[in-house]
């Protein structure tokens, strides 16, 4: 089995109450550049969000401490995975974020591919910068 994982910090420039509202209603994920739909399945225990690629991933909420962390197991048909969101407020009105995702592959060779065709940490930033802009529009 092949693991990759990738982790990005960064400071967001709101509270952080409006920073966990947004990044915790899949109901509203129209901020998100890289979406074309979120099913919220289970009561919102649940979800499948469908990327404007056609690409979908399952996910299944395994922890939910508010304003501090959110955490879910993921897969898709090439992998499994993980991902755990931790939320700090710095004391002047900003919150500092740190995410990691970690993704396995039962096939070493799609992992290798992965590289390629699935940048975790382009992935990561792409979503940081829609969240700051999605912030700003909110100010």
């Amino acid at each position: 089995m092949m693991k990759r994982t990738s982790t990005i910090t960064e400071i967001m420039p709101a509270d952080i109450q409006t920073v966990w509202g947004i990044v915790t209603d899949n109901e509203h994920y129209h901020w998100r550049s890289d979406l074309e739909r979120i099913d919220v399945l289970d009561g919102g225990e649940r979800f499948i969000e469908y990327t404007k690629d056609g690409f979908s991933t399952e996910f299944i909420i395994t922890r939910i401490e508010s304003c501090y962390c959110y955490e879910f197991d993921m897969q898709t048909k090439i992998f499994t995975g993980h991902w755990i969101g931790k939320y700090e407020s710095t004391g002047v009105g900003e919150t500092k974020l740190t995410y990691t995702e970690t993704i396995r592959f039962s096939n070493p060779l799609l992992g290798l591919i992965s590289y390629l065709c699935l940048p975790l940490k382009r992935i990561q930033k792409a979503y940081m910068d829609d969240l700051r802009k999605a912030l700003k529009e909110k100010s």
